[in-house]
C-alpha cells in the first residue's frame, strides 16, 4: 500500500493536472491532461513518456478516463450519467451520487463536505486497483491557470516509453 499527497487541476475541456508531492514536499511525477494527450512527468530525471488521456489516466487510477470525466466525480455533478456514458449512478435519499460504476469500476463516496455534494472521502475499486480519496480542499471555477497546463518545458526533457518510465521508477 502506498500513501501519498497529490494536487490536481480539472478543467474543461480535457484540461488536467496531477502532482505527486514526496514527503519533503518536491515534486515525485505529475500527469498533465490537453486534450485526447497525455504525459507522465519525472521532474527530477527530466523524463516523459506522452500517451492518449485515457491511458495515462488508466495506468494512474486504474480505469481509462477523460480529465472531464474526472470533473462529476469530484464535483458530486453525476447529471450526465446515463447508459450513453456507460456510468450508473446509485444516489442517497439526498439525491446526492454515492456510487457510481462503470465496466467493473467503482467510486463509493464515503463522506461528503457539509451542507452539499461535494464529495470529501472517495474510495475506488477495480480489478486491478483499491484506493482512497480524502480531498482536503477544493476551488470551483477559479481563474484561469493556463500556465498549469503548459507542456512546452518538456522539450528540455527527454522521451521515454512508459516501459523506460517503469524502469526508472523501479532503480
Amino acid at each position: 500500500a502506498a500513501k501519498g499527497r497529490f494536487a490536481f487541476v480539472f478543467r474543461r475541456p480535457g484540461f488536467g493536472r496531477v502532482e505527486a508531492v514526496d514527503p519533503i514536499g518536491r515534486t515525485a511525477f505529475l500527469v498533465l491532461f490537453r486534450g485526447d494527450r497525455a504525459w507522465f512527468v519525472l521532474p527530477g530525471k527530466k523524463v516523459y513518456a506522452e500517451d492518449a488521456a485515457p491511458v495515462m489516466m488508466g495506468r494512474f487510477l486504474g480505469i481509462d478516463l477523460l480529465p472531464d470525466e474526472i470533473l462529476p466525480l469530484l464535483s458530486g455533478l453525476w447529471a450526465g450519467a446515463g447508459t450513453e456514458s456507460g456510468w450508473t449512478v446509485e444516489r442517497d435519499e439526498r439525491g446526492r451520487a454515492v456510487r457510481c460504476a462503470r465496466e467493473g469500476f467503482f467510486f463509493t463516496v464515503r463522506e461528503f463536505f457539509p451542507g452539499g455534494g461535494v464529495p470529501r472521502r472517495i474510495e475506488f475499486e477495480g480489478a486491478e486497483t483499491t484506493g482512497r480519496l480524502k480531498v482536503l480542499a477544493l476551488a470551483f471555477n477559479p481563474a484561469p491557470a493556463d500556465a498549469a497546463f503548459d507542456v512546452s518545458f518538456l522539450r528540455a526533457y527527454a522521451p521515454k516509453t512508459w516501459d523506460g518510465i517503469l524502469e526508472i521508477l523501479d532503480r
